[in-house]
C-alpha cells in the first residue's frame, strides 16, 4: 500500500512538473525584463565625491573643497524637495545629518552650498587635523540617502 501511495505522489507531481515546462512562468527573468519599461528601472543612488583636497593631504589655512555628484542632478536650491535633485553641504570637524533630516543653518561648521556650485572655500581654518564630509540634501535642505565622502586635512600653522 505505502509503495502505490508513494507512486502515485511521484505520478502525479511528474505529470504537474510537465504541464508546466512549456508555459512560463509570469516572473520568470525573461518575462520580467519582457515585460520591464524605464519608469521601473531602479533609481541610481545618489553619491557625492570630494575630488580636492585628497585624504590625508596637507594644506593651507584655506582649503578649497572640490566635489563632484553622480545619479543626482545638481541645482540651485528653491525649497523643493524633488528626487534626484539637490545641492551639496559640508560638515567641517561635526557629525552629519542623518538621510532625511533638515541641515541646519549654515555656520563655520556646517555649509549649505545652495547656489548648484560645485566647490566652497573654507578660509582661516586653524592649524591641525580637520575632517570634511560632503553631504547632498534636498531643495527643502533635508539630507539625501546616498553616499556621502570623508576627507581628513592637516592645515600647516
Amino acid at each position: 500500500m505505502r509503495h502505490s501511495l508513494a507512486f502515485t505522489l511521484i505520478a502525479v507531481a511528474a505529470v504537474t512538473g510537465c504541464k508546466k515546462e512549456g508555459t512560463p512562468a509570469s516572473d520568470t527573468p525573461a518575462t520580467a525584463a519582457a515585460g520591464r519599461s524605464s519608469a521601473a528601472t531602479p533609481a541610481r543612488t545618489a553619491a557625492v565625491t570630494i575630488t580636492s583636497p585628497a585624504d590625508g593631504a596637507t594644506t593651507g589655512r584655506d582649503v578649497t573643497v572640490r566635489l563632484h555628484a553622480e545619479g543626482v542632478t545638481i541645482a540651485k536650491s528653491d525649497g523643493a524637495k524633488v528626487e534626484g535633485v539637490g545641492h551639496y553641504h559640508l560638515f567641517l570637524d561635526t557629525m552629519p545629518t542623518p538621510n532625511g533630516t533638515v541641515i541646519p543653518p549654515t555656520t563655520k561648521q556646517v555649509v549649505h552650498i545652495g547656489s548648484g556650485d560645485s566647490t566652497f572655500t573654507f578660509k582661516g581654518l586653524t592649524p591641525g587635523q580637520h575632517r570634511i564630509i560632503a553631504v547632498i540634501g534636498y531643495g527643502d535642505h533635508s539630507a539625501m540617502p546616498g553616499t556621502r565622502d570623508t576627507v581628513n586635512v592637516v592645515v600647516k600653522p
